[in-house]
């Protein structure tokens, strides 16, 4: 059995810093969030954020590279509050 412990803490900004994670989006940018993190296996500790940052806590399995994970959760999430 294969035993593995990686945690790391993830925090990227909105374009320019533009306060676009507003209350009324908050809902929306964590339920996306959520579902790319299950969707990759990746299991989340804690996740905040203000209005123009995010930070969030993660365990990211050995075989998914921390930066193809950073993208998935980033791209994912940031998509959803520009649109």
């Amino acid at each position: 059995m294969t035993y593995w412990r990686l945690h790391y803490h993830l925090i990227w900004a909105t374009f320019e810093r533009e306060p676009n994670l507003t209350p009324e989006r908050e809902k929306m940018f964590y339920g996306v969030l959520y579902n790319k993190a299950k969707e990759l296996g990746v299991k989340i500790h804690a996740a905040g954020n203000v209005e123009d940052h995010a930070h969030v806590v993660a365990s990211i399995p050995p075989k998914l590279a921390v930066a193809d994970c950073v993208r998935h959760l980033k791209g994912a999430s940031m998509q959803s509050i520009t649109c």
